[in-house]
């Protein structure tokens, strides 16, 4: 089943002009969504100022953009005014919560209230951190509870949350990434080609570490891990994205770390030449859900070292699209890093290849809308 022929509203603390991989995903499915559907997005945006809001015409559809001063009920009630005040003049069919936090509580609560299916899709801290948060977990029961079908980004949430809720309607919905990867710009190639003779003298492999990096990326985990495979002079790291502070001072000790080089995270659109300028991308997390980093950096050449957090173990075949240790495990992440090191470079390019192949056909944007489409049917059959 396609969305043609239905309005959707889609809530949600993570869109552009945001940046970050939430902000990414949501996106995607936004104009997925909208090439067959009328979709309405409302994102809840925290912001100095007066609380508003601004109207934005889109192809598609509308954005309705709520700025709060941190005050949600106050921004929850103007967005329910507009919701309800478009309701009345064309009813939406169906519901989307990006997150099962506070936009999936308000996604659930607006469905409710116009007796509409909801869809909340789960990402990673929304669940894996707010669970145990008792400022959130409430949040997170009430919204679980009440969503029509739910969505999970890896596999292992799925069980979880079919376990706290036998009753509803689980399944995976992973993440998608380009159908087709646009070559380098001239620019770009030599971006890319300059950070490598930077980094990457004398042999040393580069492993780029991308987003926000914040405790559960788990960064002191890898550089342990290098250091106890003695290899502090084979590895460089580009550290593309924000460092929290205990990763940072590692970083600036040279006894504890490798030659390293730090660049803001940028957008999307901006991160190819990084992603091509390493052999590996790294991440060892504690938690997790699905890092459109991983796919974005394989399909730019960038092999997965990755723990088997979220749905990583799942996407990531070890040895042969990628790298793989079990969380937390230091021995296993210490091993790991000596096999990546290990690889010659002609099967560093088989694997790189592998992975490329691998992750386009399994994950391509075209699959991640399909399973949102049946998803959907789903709660509009439920």
């Amino acid at each position: 089943m396609s969305t043609r022929g239905l309005r959707l509203l889609f809530v949600t603390e993570r869109y552009p002009p945001l940046a970050g991989g939430m902000a990414q995903s949501a996106a995607r499915q936004v104009m997925g969504l909208r090439r067959t559907s009328d979709l309405d997005v409302v994102l809840f945006l925290h912001k100095e100022g007066a609380p508003g809001v601004t109207t934005k015409v889109r192809d598609g559809g509308t954005d309705y953009l709520i700025t709060h001063d941190g005050q949600v009920g106050s921004a929850a009630q103007r967005a329910w005014s507009t919701v309800q005040r478009e309701h009345a003049a064309r009813p939406y069919d169906l519901v989307i919560g990006f997150g099962c936090n506070q936009p999936g509580m308000i996604a659930t609560t607006f469905a409710t209230w116009l007796n509409v299916p909801s869809l909340v899709s789960v990402r990673g801290n929304d669940f894996d951190r707010d669970w145990f948060d008792t400022r959130r977990h409430s949040i997170v029961a009430e919204t679980l509870s009440r969503a029509t079908v739910i969505a999970a980004v890896s596999p292992e949430k799925v069980d979880k949350i079919k376990a706290l809720f036998p009753s509803r309607h689980v399944a995976w919905a992973p993440n998608g990434c380009a159908d087709e990867v646009a070559a380098l710009l001239p620019q770009e190639e030599q971006q890319a080609t300059e950070l490598r003779a930077e980094l990457g003298d004398g042999g040393r492999r580069i492993i780029g570490l991308f987003g926000e990096l914040k405790y559960k990326k788990r960064i002191p985990l890898l550089l342990e891990a290098i250091r106890n495979a003695q290899a502090l002079d084979k590895v460089s790291l580009l550290v593309v994205g924000h460092l929290d502070g205990t990763s940072d001072a590692i970083l600036a000790d040279p006894a504890l770390a490798p030659r390293w080089k730090h660049i803001p995270f940028g957008k999307a659109e901006t991160m190819a030449p990084f992603y091509a300028a390493c052999d590996f991308v790294g991440i060892p997390s504690l938690f997790e859900g699905f890092p459109n980093v991983l796919l974005e950096g394989a399909l730019m050449g960038a092999i997965p070292l990755v723990s088997t957090a979220g749905a990583m173990g799942h996407v990531v075949q070890d040895g042969e699209t990628g790298i793989v240790f079990e969380v937390e495990n230091r021995a296993a992440a210490t091993a790991a890093v000596q096999r990546a090191l290990q690889l010659s470079d002609q099967e560093l390019q088989a694997m790189s290849v592998r992975a490329q192949a691998s992750y386009r056909t399994r994950f391509s944007a075209a699959n991640e809308l399909a399973v949102l489409n049946e998803l959907i049917k789903n709660a509009m059959e439920a």
